[in-house]
């Protein structure tokens, strides 16, 4: 049952390298700005990388 579901984690990844996924992520700067970064990713190189600074 273990390997199986390594083995299906793995092709997971896999499949999900494949694909263009859009990522985002929401952070604070030391100076308490609130960011957005929104990004595509391929194969781990990340390409069309957007930021914006989020209204308190």
């Amino acid at each position: 049952m273990k390997k199986e579901k390594a083995l299906m984690n793995k092709f997971l990844f896999y499949i999900k390298q494949l694909l263009p996924l859009k990522y985002h992520s929401k952070y604070s700067l030391q100076n308490g700005e609130k960011q957005l970064a929104i990004w595509r990713q391929w194969f781990g190189k990340p390409f069309e990388i957007q930021h914006f600074t989020l209204a308190d």
